[in-house]
């Protein structure tokens, strides 16, 4: 996701000037509302914790880049009187400070805003790229402490549930199927490199509960994503080729690798093992791995036409 230049409503007010004025503002500890009830008012700066909120039945009041949002995360839907708070790389303060919330999530990504979001309202970190654990194990316990603090356990044990349940029903539904290793791409504008996802990523922990093997099994940096050329994949077994169809972006790329020999020659494309399959956004939590599992699922059953 780009950052991007963002106003909101009337005047544009500098950054500088809207720490200037909460260096003033500051509430007794006893004064500060705690979110006890799904009426609570929630910004999410991160969007795994407000697709969470979502799940669990709260609407937050201001997400970050509502706009954007709504094209990456479809499921749960974003109601539409959610405020903006600009890009989530630097969210727009004031909005944040006039909104007056009771609590705001971040992501650990962004731990260094903490300090200065804390003096609006207090701060919750909505863990899922941790080393301790996989991404939808930290997706989901994270939800359980949210859900905690709401007093609605009940609910994000349902929806973990159902998760596990899903999970369940679409592994033994793949095993009914003969397929070779899998391998998730976005496939890149230049028609000569690719970004996969492995160890690490969201999606490829998805794949891991699908009982599907990942055909990229080398290091992994942050995140569980790489990018690469495409010769590279001359040194994989053989393999599905599932990319995230980005629109536009996907049309001029694949135009592209179809001039390039290299792609031509991959077994996977020869054998018409391509498939489209829809984007996600990948840094999300347990609910997008929860509509991914279904997309991925679709995909490896036979409902789609692959291409390459």
């Amino acid at each position: 996701m780009h950052s991007a230049d963002y106003v909101a409503g009337g005047a544009m007010t500098t950054r500088r000037a809207v720490l200037g004025s909460l260096g003033g503002f500051c509430l007794a500890p006893a004064a500060i509302a705690q979110p006890t009830s799904r009426s609570a008012r929630v910004a999410a700066i991160d969007w795994a914790a407000a697709e969470s909120l979502l799940a669990l039945g709260i609407e937050p009041m201001a997400v970050a880049n509502t706009g954007l949002y709504r094209q990456w995360s479809i499921e749960p839907v974003l109601p539409p009187a959610v405020a903006d708070l600009g890009m989530p790389e630097e969210p727009n303060l004031e909005r944040l400070l006039a909104l007056r919330p009771d609590l705001i999530l971040i992501s650990s990504w962004q731990v260094a805003q903490r300090q200065t979001l804390a003096r609006i309202a207090p701060v919750q970190i909505f863990s899922v790229f941790e080393s301790n654990r996989t991404p939808l194990s930290n997706a989901l316990a994270s939800m359980r402490a949210l859900a905690r603090e709401f007093g609605i356990e009940e609910i994000a044990a349902a929806f973990e549930s159902r998760l596990v349940h899903d999970f369940e029903q679409r592994r033994r539904r793949l095993q009914t199927t003969q397929r070779p290793t899998v391998l998730l791409a976005v496939l890149l504008t230049d028609g000569m490199r690719i970004t996969i996802y492995g160890k690490g990523s969201l999606l490829g922990d998805v794949l891991d509960r699908l009982g599907l093997e990942n055909a990229w099994t080398g290091a992994m940096p942050i995140f569980g994503r790489i990018t690469i050329g495409i010769e590279r994949l001359l040194e994989l077994p053989d393999f599905w080729l599932l990319y995230m169809d980005q629109g536009h972006r996907t049309q001029v790329a694949l135009q592209r690798l179809r001039a390039n020999s290299i792609w031509r020659g991959l077994p996977a494309v020869a054998a018409g093992r391509v498939r489209p399959i829809a984007a996600v956004w990948p840094f999300a939590g347990a609910p997008t791995a929860l509509r991914f599992a279904g997309i991925v699922t679709d995909a490896m059953s036979g409902n789609g036409a692959g291409h390459g």
